[in-house]
Formats: structure tokens, C-alpha cells, sequence
């Protein structure tokens, strides 16, 4: 036995060991998205308009960049204003590494890939921290990875957030940096300072809300430190408060001017309460038995519940499963005096209930009458916008952290293979996500493939019908495949669209909507005109999934039939105005 636990230290030195439960992490990960591997260009992990939003993105940072333009501000969307895409989560730096793959694959590659090294690494760097609480063993701080990796929150994210997904590579290493800060204390502080500095950088342009629950749990794991370690307090503050100061001050340098841009700059964001509403997406608390439609196993009965859950499948995020609930209460009664236990079982239980949102929300129907912890940050500035569920992901974590310490003691205590087998399973596999992941196919039309062979106006600002929006993001991929060779109306974006785009949208859908065959009076046409020109548009472009009567309304607006390329119909502006 003692010859088998010095080849496994020795394998470990070398790095072996790691990099083959790495190895294990990526082939799963890739399994699960293999729909979208089978044909990575034209298909991409997950279902919605968010992804498209987010592939606009990875196009638009290299494009930027390229152009010596502002990657964090943009006319490409909602002309002739523009639009801050700090709020439309561009995961500028990642981005910005992975640019060779895009230019080379496409925005679509660069999605799936996210997505698929994201799982993997998550849970490689949950496996890598769990094993400063578990040591001896390979297998269970493995299987902690793979809990927290392929959690209900990270492969419900992956159906329509990517950025969320990535996001999910950072609390495993904020953990690391929390317990080194707080606890171990062996490097220097201005060395942990920096580290929590860089992280803190490279989370705010992945996702901001992120960033921001990170920082809350990493304050209330110190008060929970504090609490429970409260004879060692005064030797350890010090030392805190250094590495706070190390980690504060370049972290505020280096983002104060993207903060500024963000909420004072032009165009900035602004609203009168949550962008999200506060009491929408929040874990319902039969959620946390109750599997959705992300998990592979769930049955109808279960299904007919959960569908009824606030937000949306993505959102669903506080599945645990009975086994593993009764492990976590069992294993953290039963080792209550081991710190890593009873810490982990602490933090769970207190972001459990903060994830529950202001009010208790069962079946969306907001009891009012029942406040909640997180009823205070629902009404601060900023941290309204947190969506509490997705602090579930921190409870994962917690989870993993306690499934690994127990079942390592259970080797410990029984040595059978089988036993711990049993456990694994019995405790893992109702959490197994929906196999393969749903992926979606996307087509781009010919005529805005590059070289654009739609008879365009050069660096055209183009009004699309439907407009571009979350109900119609398209066209924000046939930006992206066109080389942005042409400026948007509208677009998804978090904000308000340019002043008169919502007024034309208005008259537009007024008289379309009124019949097959639309008429306008010389006054009408030459008041909807003028609003075409205020809002600088060049060229009109009309899909498949226009009103019938939007055809015929621009035909009489401009006195000229249009012009069909590939199933649309395109009216140059400045040619009818002349």
C-alpha cells in the first residue's frame, strides 16, 4: 500500500496524473456538445437568440481592433447613436486570444470552443483546489471536479450563455486565491494581491455580475471564517488587509475607464431599477429537488413542474437531487469539526437562500409577504442587476468540496472500489445533463457572405425588416460573416435604441400591418421619409420574416419596387431621395 501511494506521489510530481484527469474533463466535454462538433462552423451549443448576440461579439472585438476602432463602443449596432457593449458581455480579452481561431474558423468554431474548454477547465481547476482539502487521492477530488464541471448551472448556462460558461473557470481559482488570502497565508501579500488584481480584470470582461457575486461570497467566506475561527482572527487581519490593498488599487486603475464608459459615457445604460426586475430570475425552491429539461433524467411529472419556474431553462440552475442533498447534510453533521466541511456547508447553505431572490418565489408566484436575505442588494444601485440564481454556482462548488472530502473518507475508512463507486453514481448521475447537448444549425444567406454580393451602398447603415433585435438577431450574424461591411438599425443590445427608431418602428408596423397593399398620402410619405433620412438610413432590406404588408409599404414610401437578391428585398435610400 505505502509503494502504491508513493508511485501515485511521484506520477503527481510530474504532472501525469493532472494532466490525464484534464484529459478525462475534455474528452466529457466534448462528448456532450458533439452535436455542435459535428459540424462546428455551421452549428453552435445551445438554442436562442443569445448566442448569436455573443458570436457578434467574438467577430466584432478582432474586427475592432483590426480597424483601430473602440472594441468597447460600437456604431455597427444601433445607428447613428451607437451602443456600449460592456453590457452585451463580449468577453473582450478571451476574445481577443482566441482571434487566430476565429479568423481562421469563424465566430461559430470560437463559440463551441469557449464552451467546450470552459466545462473542462472548470471543472480541472475545481479538481486542482479541491485537492488542497482532500489530499492523498486522485479519484475523489476528480469526481468533485466533475460535479461542479458539468453542474445543473454550468450546462444550463451553456444552452444560451457562453460568457456565463467561461465564467464558471474563475470561482474554482478565486477560491485558491481566497484561502491563500485568508487562511494559509504562505505567499507574500502584495503577490496575492496582484493575483486577485489580474483575476478580477480578466472576470470583469468576461462577465461584470460575475465579478461582483464573486467578491460578495469571498466576504461572506470571511465572515464566516471569522466567525468560526475567531481565536486566530487578530493574527490573520493584517494580513488581509494588505493583500485587499494590493488587489484594490490596480484593479480600480485598470478599470476605471471601462467602468466610466459603462455607466457614464455615452449612451450609457440607464434605468429606474433592475434591468432584469429583481423577482424573475431567482431559484425556485422546489428547483432544488426538482429536475428540468437540462438533466437527463426527468421524467414527465418532474418536467410539468419545472416548466413553470421563473425565467427560463437556462436559468434553472439550483437542481441538487435528493442523494446529493442528504450527503451534503449528512457529511457536514456528521465532520462538523473539519474546517473545509464545515465551512463548505456553511457557504451553501447561506448562498442557497440568497439565490432564492427578495421574495420566495414558488411556481412564479412572488410571495410578498416573505422578504429574503437578498432583499437588500435587490435595492442597491448596480447589485440589483445580479441575477440571484445563478449563485448557485458557488453552491456547486461548496458541494463538490464536500462530496470529494467524504468520499475520500470513505476510502479511507473502507477501501472497496465498489462502495465508492456506488456513492459516485448514486449521487452524480441524477445531476448528468441532457446528453448530447442541443445545438442549433445556422444558415447564412449568400448575399451577406463575404464579399457582400447584395447590392449594398458602401458601409451601408441598413434598416432590416423585422429589425434586429432579441426576437430577430440574424442580421447580427450576417454583420459578422459580411465582415461588417454594413451599419445596424437597431440590434440586440442592453439599452436604448437611437432617439426616432422606436417612432418609426411604430408608423412602420401601423400602416404594414393594415393590409396586404399599403397607400400613403404625400404627407404621410414625406414625414416617413424625413425620419428615414434623421435616422441616416442608406439602404432597406426586408426578410422573410416581415408582416405581409411591409413590402408594399416601402414601395410606396419610396415609389420604387425593390430590388430581390437571395429571398430579400432591398431599396437603396439615397437613389429614391435623389
Amino acid at each position: 500500500m505505502a509503494r502504491a501511494t508513493s508511485d501515485t506521489a511521484f506520477w503527481r510530481r510530474r504532472g501525469v496524473i493532472p494532466a490525464a484527469v484534464l484529459a478525462v474533463y475534455v474528452l466529457l466535454a466534448f462528448l456532450l456538445c458533439i452535436n455542435a462538433w459535428r459540424a462546428p462552423a455551421t452549428t453552435y451549443v445551445g438554442q436562442g437568440p443569445d448566442p448569436i448576440q455573443q458570436m457578434w461579439g467574438i467577430g466584432w472585438v478582432p474586427y475592432a481592433i483590426s480597424h483601430a476602432v473602440d472594441p468597447l463602443y460600437t456604431h455597427f449596432l444601433n445607428q447613428p447613436a451607437g451602443t456600449d457593449i460592456l453590457w452585451s458581455t463580449p468577453t473582450a480579452l478571451v476574445v481577443t486570444l482566441l482571434w487566430p481561431v476565429t479568423a481562421l474558423f469563424g465566430t461559430t468554431v470560437t463559440y463551441n470552443l469557449v464552451i467546450t474548454l470552459s466545462l473542462a477547465l472548470a471543472a480541472f481547476f475545481a479538481y486542482l483546489v479541491i485537492r488542497r482539502w482532500v489530499p492523498g487521492g486522485v479519484v475523489a477530488p476528480a469526481v468533485g471536479g466533475l460535479l461542479y464541471g458539468f453542474s445543473p448551472y454550468m450546462t444550463g448556462q451553456m444552452i444560451g450563455h457562453y460568457n456565463l460558461v467561461l465564467s464558471g473557470v474563475t470561482p474554482p481559482l478565486a477560491l485558491m486565491l481566497a484561502d491563500e488570502i485568508l487562511v494559509r497565508q504562505r505567499l507574500r501579500a502584495r503577490t496575492l494581491g496582484l493575483l486577485a488584481a489580474l483575476l478580477a480584470v480578466v472576470q470583469f470582461f468576461i462577465a461584470q455580475e460575475i465579478l461582483l457575486t464573486e467578491l460578495i461570497v469571498a466576504a461572506i467566506l470571511a465572515v464566516v471564517l471569522a466567525i468560526t475561527h475567531r481565536d486566530v482572527v487578530r493574527a490573520h487581519v493584517a494580513f488581509v488587509a494588505r493583500s485587499v490593498a494590493w488587489a484594490a488599487v490596480p484593479a480600480a486603475v485598470l478599470l476605471a475607464f471601462p467602468t466610466a464608459l459603462q455607466f457614464f459615457g455615452a449612451d450609457h445604460v440607464v434605468t429606474s431599477g433592475a434591468l432584469h426586475g429583481t423577482d424573475i430570475y431567482v431559484t425556485d425552491p422546489t428547483n432544488f429537488v426538482v429536475p428540468t429539461v437540462a438533466q437527463l433524467i426527468s421524467p414527465q411529472v418532474a418536467t410539468n413542474i419545472s416548466s413553470h419556474f421563473s425565467g427560463n431553462a437556462s436559468e434553472w440552475d439550483a437542481y441538487l437531487g435528493i442523494p446529493l442533498i442528504l450527503l451534503l447534510v449528512l457529511a457536514t453533521v456528521r465532520f462538523w469539526k473539519m474546517p473545509a466541511v464545515r465551512t463548505a456547508g456553511l457557504l451553501a447553505v447561506i448562498i442557497a437562500v440568497l439565490s432564492l431572490g427578495p421574495h420566495l418565489n414558488v411556481q412564479k408566484n412572488v410571495l410578498v409577504d416573505v422578504p429574503l436575505p437578498w432583499w437588500i442588494p435587490a435595492h442597491l444601485p448596480v447589485l440589483d442587476d445580479i441575477l440571484p440564481n445563478r449563485l448557485m454556482m458557488y453552491v456547486d462548488l461548496a458541494a463538490a468540496v464536500i462530496v470529494a472530502f467524504s468520499l475520500r473518507l470513505l476510502w479511507v475508512l473502507r477501501r472497496s472500489p465498489l462502495v465508492n463507486g456506488a456513492v459516485a453514481v448514486i449521487v452524480l448521475l441524477p445531476l448528468a445533463p441532457t446528453l448530447p447537448s442541443p445545438a442549433t444549425q445556422i444558415t447564412t444567406p449568400a448575399v451577406f457572405a463575404a464579399p457582400v454580393s447584395a447590392p449594398l451602398t458602401p458601409d451601408a447603415n441598413v434598416l432590416f425588416e423585422p429589425l434586429p433585435s432579441s426576437d430577430y438577431p440574424h442580421a447580427m450574424g450576417w454583420q459578422v460573416s459580411s465582415h461588417f461591411a454594413f451599419r445596424l438599425i437597431g440590434g440586440y443590445i442592453i439599452g436604448p435604441y437611437s432617439p426616432g427608431v422606436e417612432a418609426l418602428q411604430t408608423v412602420i408596423h401601423s400602416f404594414a400591418s393594415s393590409g396586404p397593399t399599403v397607400t400613403l398620402t404625400v404627407n404621410d410619405r414625406a414625414d416617413i421619409l424625413r425620419q428615414v433620412l434623421e435616422l441616416s438610413i442608406s439602404d432597406v432590406v426586408v426578410g422573410s420574416g416581415a408582416s405581409a404588408g411591409t413590402a408594399s409599404f416601402f414601395t410606396a414610401l419610396f415609389d420604387e419596387p425593390p430590388v430581390a437578391a437571395g429571398g430579400f428585398l432591398i431599396w437603396k435610400v439615397g437613389v429614391y431621395h435623389a
